[in-house]
């Protein structure tokens, strides 16, 4: 009896174990896949007015439009956030000659480790800061970062990109192209 007891004890404990294994890959996927934000692909892209970093005063997004903008949310202390930055910086470099601003949101409340992030990547894009990130839960919805989007030159969203991004993935490389102004001769991608 002993026996037959701790092998119903084991299938119970292993069968509550796979439950709460496929509730945290399905809440994962959930989570990551475009669905989740409240802002689609389609969308008017929610403006934000935020202070940027180093100014003193508040930029807006919506100054951007008639050009496409790749808006980042992030952290300086995601692991993420941290391992994408250079490749973010990279085509900020690669794709400014092209027409498409990078505009970085940062959700840090330490403005001191923000800057020390900043400094470490190189980053030459704006960054607008949201301590807590409470415009981009409000306007986006946004509160599993890191987060991308993004918008065209008429203020519509073509992307959205959620948690880890390959930056020089082909579908990245394509949906940028798509809200590209035509190719110069001589420019990359």
């Amino acid at each position: 009896m002993g026996g037959r007891i701790l092998t119903r004890d084991t299938a119970l404990r292993a069968l509550a174990a796979a439950v709460v294994g496929a509730a945290v890959v399905v809440g994962f996927w959930w989570l990551r896949s475009p669905e989740a934000t409240k802002v689609k692909v389609g969308d008017p892209s929610p403006e934000l007015e935020l202070r940027s970093l180093g100014v003193t005063e508040k930029s807006r997004l919506s100054a951007f439009r008639g050009r496409p903008v790749l808006l980042v949310m992030f952290l300086s202390n995601c692991h993420l956030c941290e391992a994408e930055m250079p490749e973010i910086e990279r085509l900020n470099r690669m794709m400014l000659p092209r027409g498409l601003v990078v505009v970085g949101v940062s959700a840090d409340e330490d403005r001191a480790a923000l800057q020390r992030f900043v400094q470490r990547h190189q980053v030459t894009f704006p960054v607008l800061e949201d301590p807590g990130g409470r415009a981009l839960r409000e306007a986006w919805g946004s509160w599993k970062l890191p987060e991308a989007y993004l918008i065209d030159a008429s203020g519509k969203v073509a992307a959205v990109w959620l948690g880890s991004v390959n930056w020089r993935g082909d579908d990245v490389r394509d949906a940028i192209l798509k809200v590209l102004p035509a190719r110069k001769p001589g420019a990359p991608w």
